[in-house]
């Protein structure tokens, strides 16, 4: 599965010039398509909204403390999620578990894309972030991190295939 995705990436950008490349901005982001398909800017803006929809309801299944619900954010089967100092957590399970201890210790979190970028069919998105953590509602965060998502589409919805993320300070 990964070899797949991987290839598709990667012939992506070997088959297009970087000229042809379809770009548009997105919430102070970059968000681009690279591919066989032809992609219109409203093409790459419907999936941008979609995307930031699922990262939206991350968030609210954070603060309701959800890490059941957190869990179905990702792919149905081989998702796998990690962190700094942990081996990666492997299927909605262990990544259900993983949350259940984290929503415990961060109240609330805010992702901000810094960019994003389609492949292949538009089934498939990498997205570079950054995030703010915080405890009681405190309007000063005690997390900021970055990360990287590879979303895949499962049934017409974006799901997150594989979430690593790091600590800034």
């Amino acid at each position: 599965m990964l070899l797949g995705v991987l290839t598709t990436i990667i012939y992506s950008f070997a088959k297009n010039d970087i000229s042809e490349v379809v770009k548009i901005e997105y919430k102070e982001s970059v968000v681009s398509y690279f591919g066989d398909e032809t992609v219109s800017k409203k093409d790459l803006l419907k999936e941008a909204k979609l995307i930031d929809i699922a990262d939206r309801r991350f968030e609210t299944k954070w603060k309701n403390k959800d890490p059941k619900g957190i869990s179905e954010e990702y792919t149905t089967s081989g998702a796998v999620f990690m962190k700094p100092g942990v081996k990666p957590r492997i299927g909605r399970l262990q990544i259900e578990q993983e949350f259940a201890t984290s929503v415990k210790s961060v109240d609330k979190v805010e992702f901000f894309q810094d960019e994003l970028q389609f492949f292949g069919g538009m089934d498939v998105a990498f997205q570079r972030c950054h995030m703010l953590g915080y405890v009681d509602t405190d309007n000063k965060p005690i997390f900021e991190g970055s990360y990287v998502i590879l979303w895949k589409k499962e049934k017409g919805e974006w799901l997150i295939e594989y979430d690593m993320f790091n600590s800034d300070k």
